[in-house]
């Protein structure tokens, strides 16, 4: 597979310009050294690949321009914390990472990698404890906050806790509960941990319904790629309204909902391994 970086893409119009005016050039804009061998100082690349495969007609970011959006992202103050990673795991969670050999957890790791290639979804991981669900979630929003994307990783507690605070607001609360609602359900990816380990209260059953019916909503329109993940052993256990959503043919016909029954991870770990 071949790169070619952004500046040898035609820009949008030239068809139309004079025979005899010059042809414009994209101005490198400090996304990138000048001298990179990859994008030439542009920042983004596109790939000559056959139609079909899912790089084809895309343009990324060039890997030394998202080394330095990272760098530059880490260093910034204003890190929202609700992206739920460290420093370190925005920096090397991969797809890699996820063992083989041990459960499901390589074949769930591939499906959801499909969805977050295809940019959107609903995929629902379910299973026992030690089934690398956690681990995979946490992946792919490390690889979209690297991708210039915005994501997060948080268990289903902490996103209520974040919108229950915005009552804490005297005097604009509805103000700001819309608009930490809208933060949660507007982001390119989101990973939803421990689905089963919230709270059942009025409140918060009317907050969780609102919740994944907008993301549900965002993902039958392709818009944005919601992962979420439980410690049951079967979708029966799941409330009337989400089981129908998760079920859907348009996400399950893709094999995005994944029953995890392997032997627990944990138990096999490496002494040394981080994650």
């Amino acid at each position: 597979m071949t790169m070619k970086h952004i500046s040898n893409l035609k820009p949008e119009g030239i068809q139309n310009a004079g025979k005899n005016e010059p042809i414009p050039k994209p101005i490198p804009h400090g996304d990138c050294s000048p001298d990179c061998p990859e994008c030439g100082g542009i920042g983004y690349v596109r790939y000559e690949v056959p139609v079909g495969h899912p790089k084809f007609g895309k343009v990324e970011r060039c890997r030394y321009a998202q080394s330095r959006d990272i760098a530059a992202h880490l260093r910034s103050d204003n890190i929202d914390p609700r992206i739920g990673l460290t420093d370190d795991e925005i920096r090397n969670l991969n797809w890699n990472l996820v063992r083989k050999g041990v459960n499901q957890a390589d074949q769930a790791g591939a499906t959801t990698r499909k969805a977050f290639e295809d940019g959107h979804g609903l995929v629902f991981m379910y299973g026992g404890f030690g089934q690398g669900k956690s681990l995979i979630l946490k992946v792919a929003v490390a690889t979209a906050v690297r991708a210039g994307k915005r994501a997060a990783y948080a268990n289903l507690a902490g996103v209520l806790d974040d919108i229950r605070s915005a009552y804490d607001e005297r005097e604009n609360k509805m103000t700001e509960l819309v608009q930490r609602m809208e933060w949660w359900t507007s982001l390119d990816v989101l990973a939803i941990d421990e689905l089963d380990k919230v709270g059942q209260t009025d409140w918060a059953k009317e907050r969780i319904f609102q919740l994944l019916d907008l993301l549900y909503q965002r993902a039958v329109r392709q818009e944005a790629l919601t992962i979420i993940a439980a410690n049951y052993q079967s979708t029966d256990e799941l409330s009337g309204y989400l089981k129908s959503r998760i079920e859907d043919n348009r996400f399950a016909g893709n094999g995005y909902l994944i029953h995890l029954k392997g032997a627990d991870g944990r138990k096999s770990m490496p002494k040394n391994w981080k994650y």
